[in-house]
């Protein structure tokens, strides 16, 4: 198999969430195998360090959208002509056989998608989120499944108010979505879309996107740097991004009736301070709240817990938590919603419990703690299944093959 130059896509060049990890980790993976990349994202003060930095468009922020920043925000959704030009001028040196795009929309514009096609070269992307279908990338929306705007029926969602509880922030994601309906660019110039879960791949499906453009490809892990102890922990962990899809509030109602079991929470996000805030108010001297960990200190807080926990509300993908969990031997209790049962096999691997269901929860999460043996052999079970089926040349394999069949159609493709 010859070996490529590969342009890897991501608005974020810091680890920010699952999908810069994603990115970082399968560029690692490809040059680990000799093939060549090159990057293109945005500025930020938190990037690692690359040649290809100067390339990267100017930073934008769409934390706090307000009216005296609305223009700027709606030149880089639609079109940038600044990413634009510097992908020009990236592609100019580099020249790459395909171009793999992961998270771009709002930060880096379709703009890069339309200077990839004018000069021939295939794309695929990975979807980490729901943003292709939908203006809630998460749909989900007042601790509930919003699914108002399927389908193409984007303008719903302003009357909700699905994009940060913001009638502006709504509106500028829904006229993104039906410029991109109008237009065409999202949909019909990627070649191929990675879906990491069948459940993500079958929801693209339901809304319109084409099944021969969809490719299911789970997502991998390294699971050599994890150490296993499958009888070890007097804590149950759950580690990831703090947000009100993740079920957190639900899962601190669920340990005020376990004040016997303690519980870790790791991660960053938007809920951390209103978190803190219900510990205290439920007196739950049984749950702590810690910051984000480094990879090391995170693998060894893993290593150190009994299970994991992970009380999602929302359509997850492929939570690379749980494989991370059965990468050190660790079984999970997570919501049946989502990708998440295509992981956890009930009964084998995990526990799974109606998703809001205060009292399954409570009852899986008591039945794993209370019986070391069983936990100890659904770890097993979790890291062998892991490494049939997650290892990273399996998924190397498979992407290469993708990327091969995107180069080869595009070389079919008569010229003129």
């Amino acid at each position: 198999m010859r070996l490529m130059k590969i342009l890897q896509i991501n608005k974020f060049f810091y680890v920010r969430g699952g999908a810069s990890r994603y990115f970082f980790e399968v560029s690692e993976l490809l040059e680990a195998k000799g093939h060549k990349i090159a990057y293109f994202s945005m500025q930020d003060k938190s990037n690692y360090k690359s040649k290809w930095s100067k390339y990267f468009v100017s930073n934008v922020s769409f934390e706090k959208v307000q009216l005296k920043n609305f223009l700027p925000v709606l030149s880089r959704i639609f079109y940038s002509f600044e990413a634009g030009k510097k992908i020009a001028l990236l592609l100019n040196q580099f020249k790459p056989d395909i171009a793999h795009v992961h998270s771009i929309y709002h930060h880096l514009s379709p703009s890069i998608i339309l200077e990839l096609k004018k000069r021939n070269i295939p794309i695929v992307q990975t979807v980490h989120d729901y943003h292709l279908i939908s203006p809630n990338h998460t749909l989900f929306h007042n601790g509930h499944i919003c699914e108002i705007t399927k389908i193409n029926n984007y303008y719903k969602a302003i009357f909700h108010k699905c994009v940060k509880n913001s009638y502006l922030a709504t509106f500028i994601e829904v006229l993104e979505k039906y410029v991109a309906c109008f237009t065409g660019w999202e949909k019909n110039l990627v070649d191929y879309f990675i879906s990491p879960s069948h459940f993500a791949s079958n929801k693209l499906r339901e809304y319109g996107l084409a099944r021969e453009k969809i490719v299911h490809l789970p997502n991998f892990i390294d699971y050599l740097q994890y150490q296993t102890d499958y009888c070890r922990g007097n804590y149950i962990l759950y580690f990831g991004r703090l947000s009100e899809e993740k079920g957190l509030k639900f899962l601190l109602k669920v340990m005020s009736f376990l004040p016997e079991i303690q519980l870790k929470i790791v991660g960053e996000g938007p809920e951390k301070s209103c978190l803190k805030n219900t510990i205290n108010y439920l007196h739950l001297s049984n749950v702590k709240i810690g910051n984000h960990l480094s990879d090391r200190d995170l693998i060894q807080t893993i290593f150190n817990a009994r299970f994991t926990i992970l009380s999602s509300l929302f359509f997850e993908n492929c939570p690379n938590m749980i494989l991370e969990s059965f990468a050190s031997g660790k079984p999970v209790v997570a919501s049946n919603i989502g990708g998440i049962p295509e992981l956890i096999q009930h009964g084998i691997n995990g526990l799974l419990f109606e998703p809001g269901n205060i009292q399954d929860c409570k009852e899986k999460i008591i039945r794993l703690w209370k019986s070391p043996n069983y936990c100890k052999k659904m770890g097993m079970a979790g890291r062998k299944y892991l490494e049939k089926n997650f290892q990273p040349d399996i998924f190397y394999n498979r992407l290469i093959n993708i990327y091969q069949k995107a180069i080869n159609m595009h070389n079919s493709q008569p010229t003129f």
